[in-house]
């Protein structure tokens, strides 16, 4: 965590969608508020610099979740991500926002 750029939980924007989304490192979870005009969990986030990839086939890649880097070519690592504690079939980019929905982020070797 110590290359995190948020430590606690915090909230960003003022649009009127909001978008939770729980940051797991470990045992450490950040959650992240995000009110947002954007349609898709991906661009609620991407608009706040709280994700970074690259873009592919398959649609974002996700390599940095909140200042940490996750690289499955290096160490084996990437980022899970979770709706309602399932996993995701869809990648943040292609989400579309659901109020009432938990999305998580996992750091997963």
């Amino acid at each position: 965590w110590e290359k995190a750029t948020y430590q606690e939980d915090t909230t960003f924007g003022n649009g009127a969608k909001t978008v939770v989304v729980e940051v797991k490192i470990g045992e450490k979870t950040v959650t992240f508020t995000v009110k947002t005009d954007k349609d898709t969990v991906g661009a609620a986030l991407f608009e706040h610099k709280l994700i970074d990839g690259d873009q592919g086939e398959f649609g974002l890649y996700l390599k940095k979740v909140n200042g940490v880097t996750a690289d499955y070519d290096v160490d084996k690592s990437y980022w899970a991500f979770y709706v309602n504690g399932e996993y995701a079939m869809t990648g943040v980019d292609m989400t579309e926002i659901e109020e009432g929905v938990t999305y998580k982020l996992e750091y997963t070797k």
